[in-house]
This record gives structure tokens, C-alpha cells and sequence, in this order.
């Protein structure tokens, strides 16, 4: 069984051995946000959904052999002396440690950081958090024994261990990639010890076993094999089956992301993308937006809001593949920032060219395009593949979405269709950390599922590039960016 814990919802995935999906679950919980830029989750919250989730598949217990678990990146949750929460969780949208990052460029050399760790000095990494907690919470800061990522924490709820996996702690900005260790250099700009993190450990760690209190809150049989699992990026590489050089898959959910695989670590010149973990060994390389079905959510509550939810998002998709593609809106979709290529955290939405005659499904679409654009602002950073770029998500669920970001990147894609390429990446690799079967023959297994190929059209390329090159001069016209 995979566990995948994101940031609005938890889902858990049962896999054969044969890798057929025997059950699939879901609940959904707040991400907790207002205008100074944070972006909170509650753990008792989470937790509670993560023992519905489980709950929901409990009938398979007695023939679960293992649980491995995945998380959203760059949360940090700080834990007393008793491993109990202080506080709620940073999650990756949290913007507000970008007031520290004047004073850590100061105090220390980025290329060097960033050739060491492979995360550029941003807000959604551990330094520039663990900086701005000790400055704007010092108590707090004090009272923390350890500072953990939520997957880690609920593992810990689960088997009574605290650890981290490799793959997520790349994402936090204090691991050395080399070395696989804590990166003395980057503790010690964000003020703490490597005493004051969990233990590492390789993904496919057992940490140790589930405990009688959690088996009785989440239907699972006590003595389950717990495995560390890793990040929700890595994970949904491997749910696709997209573990091998040069191969590159988009994942848009809430935010959104776009990773190529490499055998070293791949670090830009510019120190605009990011290169994690899937284990020791294994790299991936790429960026993330802020904004993605984030976007679609906001469109939906907004101008679909006197429809049902499910109805609205239909609706919604069915207006804007109606609307025509020469509606001449340019949407810029950064309601929450940005990072990759921007850095930004103080970037907002915009709407250009807004007219009289101009309806919902023309905003739908232009901001659906906007998505696309930044998506497509992401992939010229990566080296380009010969292979199809997979598409997994929520926007494997959205076949005009699909097209339209097929059409923006101008590549052949394919539409990837998981049950959910995270939490199945959980589940593969519980089967891997079983000896069921290795890394390479999982990800065929992943590869040999649901793959429907789509191709882009040249015309509608070529439109959308020139619509693109508006939004960014645009974008660099608000004072945003410097030309």
C-alpha cells in the first residue's frame, strides 16, 4: 500500500502483486492561508484524514504486506521534547521567510550552496525557513527539539520512529547531494544542528512496524511494515514509470511541476531549477509553479461558484475548450507567487486585454493558457528529450487542458493515466522495499499502464508562443521582473 500526503488531500493506493490497483482512497483537509502569505496545514487535521483514508481500505488488512509513504515537498513542522507539534506546518506555499533572504545572500555563497544541495536560496527551502521561524517566532523557535516534514511526522505517528528518507530531505535545502548528508554549511545558515533533524534513511527503509494505538485508528493489522517512502515529486516519477535519463514527466495538481531525470545532478548556470533525490544515486532535475489546478480552483469558486463543485469544474473546462483561441486575454495566474523561473513571492494575477464583449469561458480559457505558459516557462530550462513528456495529474483528467498544454510546449506528449501517480509510487516502491520486484521492473510495470499519445498542432504552436511572448513582456511591464 502507498500513501501519498499532499496539500489538500491524503490518497492511499493498494497494489498487487501482479501490480493491479486493488483499492484506492481519498479525504481531503484545508490548507490554511491569508493575505501575509501563509500557507499552513494542521497535523490533527491531516491526521485524521490519513486514518479515514486507511480506514477506507481496511478490509484489505489482513493482506497488506507493507506501507510506504509519500509527501508534498518543503513542509516543516516543529516538534517539543514529547515529538508533539508546537505549531502547524509551514507547506511549500508559505511565503512569508522571503523578508530573510536579503541577509542569507549576504552571509553566504549561493553558487556554492546551490552546487552542494542543488536548491537554489528561496523561500520554500529550510534555510530561508528556519531563519525567518527563529526571527519571527523566537519562542518557538527555542522550544523546538526537532524540526520535521510532515510525511515524517505521520510515520513517526504510525511506527514510533522518526526518520527521513533521502529523497524528501534533497527538498529542504540542507542535504548535501554528494554525500547524502546534512550540508554543514547550509545548517549553520539556517541556525540549527544536524542533531536538531531527523535521522536519514534510504527510501526504501523499513523505519520499523505499525504500533497497536495506530492500528486501532486506522483499521490496519499491528505489525505492518512501515518504509520511509519519499517525496511526492520522486514518487510520481516512479508511478509513471519515468525513472530513466532524459525522460521527463509534467505533473500538474495543486501547484505544478516539470521533471527530467538525470544520473548526476543536473544544476543550472542560473540556479533557476532545482535537482532532488529519488534515492542515492538517482536524480531528477526541474521546477515548480505555484499556480496550477490551484488556478482552476479559483476560476471554478469564482465565476462557477452557483454550480456544484464537480459541475463547475465541467463546466468550467467545457467553456473554455469552447471559447476561441484568439480571445486576445492574457492571464497572468500568480495568485500565490511564484517560484521557478521567477523567485517571486510577491508576484499577483493579472488579467490583460479584459473587454465588454469578453465572457467567463474567454477568462477560463486565458487562464488555463497562463497555466500552460509558465508550465512551458519551466521545460525551455530543461533539456529537451526525444521521448514524450508524461502527463499525470489532475490534467490527465482534463483532455482539452492536456491538448492545450501540448500545443504550448510544441512536443508530443502523453496523457498518463494513473490512479494516482504518487500514491501508486508509494506502493511500488513498498514492493520494492519487499523484494517483490526492483526499481527498473516496477517502472516498466508503471510505463505498461493507460498512455494516450497527443501530438501538437503547428498552428496552434505557434499562436500560443506569440501569446506567450506577450505575457512575459507583460509580466517584465509590471515592474515584476527587471527586462
Amino acid at each position: 500500500m502507498g500513501l501519498d500526503i499532499g496539500t489538500t488531500g491524503c490518497k492511499a493506493v493498494a497494489l498487487d502483486v501482479s501490480g493491479r490497483v486493488r483499492g484506492t482512497a481519498y479525504a481531503a483537509y484545508p490548507l490554511l492561508t491569508d493575505a501575509s502569505g501563509r500557507a499552513e496545514q494542521d497535523p490533527r487535521a491531516l491526521w485524521e484524514a490519513i486514518c479515514k483514508t486507511l480506514r477506507d481500505l481496511s478490509g484489505l488488512a489482513p493482506h497488506v504486506a507493507g506501507l510506504a509513504l509519500g509527501g508534498a515537498m518543503h513542509s516543516l513542522l516543529p516538534l517539543g521534547e514529547d515529538n508533539e507539534p508546537l505549531a502547524y506546518a509551514l507547506t511549500w506555499a508559505d511565503s512569508r521567510a522571503e523578508t530573510t533572504l536579503p541577509t542569507l545572500r549576504q552571509e553566504t555563497d549561493e553558487a556554492a550552496l546551490y552546487r552542494s544541495t542543488g536548491c537554489p536560496l528561496e523561500t520554500p527551502y529550510h534555510p530561508a525557513r528556519l531563519r525567518w521561524l527563529q526571527e519571527a517566532q523566537p519562542e518557538l523557535f527555542e522550544r523546538t527539539r526537532t524540526f520535521v516534514a510532515l510525511k515524517d511526522f505521520f510515520a513517526l505517528r504510525l511506527c514510533g520512529v522518526l526518520a527521513t528518507d533521502v529523497g524528501l530531505a534533497s527538498t529542504t535545502g540542507l542535504l548535501d547531494l554528494h554525500t547524502t548528508r546534512w550540508h554543514d554549511p547550509a545548517l549553520a545558515l539556517a541556525g540549527v544542528t544536524a542533531g536538531q533533524l531527523p535521522t536519514l534513511a534510504e527510501p526504501t527503509a523499513q523505519l520499523g512496524t505499525l504500533s497497536a494505538a495506530a492500528a486501532a485508528e486506522t483499521g490496519l493489522e499491528a505489525g505492518l511494515p512501515i518504509f520511509s517512502g519519499s517525496s511526492d515529486g520522486g514518487l510520481a516519477n516512479l508511478g509513471s514509470g519515468v525513472i530513466r535519463p532524459g525522460e521527463t514527466i509534467l505533473t500538474l495538481g495543486t501547484s505544478g511541476a516539470v521533471r527530467q531525470v538525470a544520473d548526476a545532478p543536473q544544476l543550472g548556470a542560473d540556479r533557476l531549477t532545482w535537482c532532488y533525490l529519488l534515492e542515492s544515486g538517482r536524480y531528477f532535475a526541474g521546477g515548480a509553479i505555484n499556480n496550477g489546478g490551484l488556478t482552476l480552483e479559483w476560476l471554478r469558486r469564482t465565476l462557477y461558484g452557483e454550480l456544484p463543485k464537480d459541475a463547475g469544474y465541467n463546466r468550467l473546462l467545457a467553456d473554455a475548450a469552447a471559447a476561441t483561441i484568439d480571445n486576445d486575454l492574457i492571464f497572468l495566474p500568480y495568485l500565490t507567487g511564484e517560484r521557478t523561473p521567477h523567485w517571486n513571492a510577491g508576484l499577483r494575477a493579472s488579467v490583460f486585454g479584459l473587454g465588454e464583449h469578453h465572457t467567463r469561458a474567454d477568462l477560463a480559457r486565458s487562464a488555463l493558457e497562463g497555466v500552460a505558459f509558465c508550465l512551458a516557462d519551466v521545460f525551455d530550462l530543461l533539456g529537451r528529450s526525444d521521448q514524450p513528456v508524461q502527463l499525470t495529474g489532475g490534467v490527465a483528467r482534463a483532455p482539452f487542458w492536456a491538448q492545450l498544454i501540448t500545443d504550448t510546449l510544441g512536443v508530443p506528449t502523453e496523457l498518463n493515466r494513473v490512479a494516482d501517480a504518487s500514491a501508486l509510487g508509494a506502493a511500488l516502491l513498498a514492493q520494492v522495499a519487499l523484494s517483490w520486484t526492483t526499481l527498473e521492473d516496477a517502472s516498466a510495470r508503471a510505463e505498461a499502464g493507460a498512455r494516450t499519445p497527443l501530438a501538437p498542432d503547428p498552428e496552434r504552436h505557434a499562436l500560443l508562443e506569440r501569446k506567450r511572448a506577450r505575457a512575459q513582456t507583460l509580466l517584465r511591464a509590471t515592474g515584476a521582473l527587471a527586462p
